[in-house]
């Protein structure tokens, strides 16, 4: 078994480190209690004690659903509206850390038809193109099948700002 331990004190640049670490679950207000075993959104924070630090930011994969409907459901039309769906989806998980797409450093995307990449591409790219924005690194594959009927999924890992 490998792991990495830090020790009880450690130095960088000068700064005295503790290995006090933050590991935050993010909760978007409104939606409903997932049924499965993982986090929609986890804040993990290690740097100097008693210092404001950006922290990474990890979004679970999101599928094309729309929590406010009642029940939740995959939302109808394809692959754009579905894609429109999961990115508006991930951006109430960033917003609910205090964060935004804008933070996102890297995606992945997941098409059950890799034909869909253009269609996907051409409502992604409304969400990280722009002035002055820097798109994140993004790999895009093809998979057999995603939970459910979804016909793509994407998770994407940034920063937020530390939630202290």
């Amino acid at each position: 078994k490998m792991g990495f331990a830090l020790p009880s004190a450690f130095f960088l640049a000068g700064l005295a480190f503790s290995p006090a670490a933050l590991k935050k679950e993010v909760v978007v207000s409104g939606w409903p209690a997932l049924p499965y075993p993982f986090s929609t959104g986890i804040i993990a924070c290690l740097g100097p004690a008693g210092l404001p630090a950006a922290c990474s930011l990890s979004l679970a994969g999101q599928q094309g659903f729309d929590f406010a409907a009642s029940p939740p459901a995959l939302v109808a039309g394809g692959i754009a509206n579905e894609t429109r769906q999961v990115l508006l989806n991930l951006a109430a998980v960033a917003e609910a850390a205090s964060s935004s797409l804008d933070n996102m450093i890297e995606c992945t995307v997941l098409l059950t038809d890799i034909k869909d990449f253009e269609l996907m591409n051409s409502v992604y790219k409304t969400f990280f193109v722009g002035e002055g924005k820097v798109p994140p690194t993004r790999i895009a594959s093809q998979v057999a099948s995603l939970a459910g009927t979804a016909v793509v999924e994407i998770k994407c890992s940034g920063w937020a700002p530390h939630p202290s």
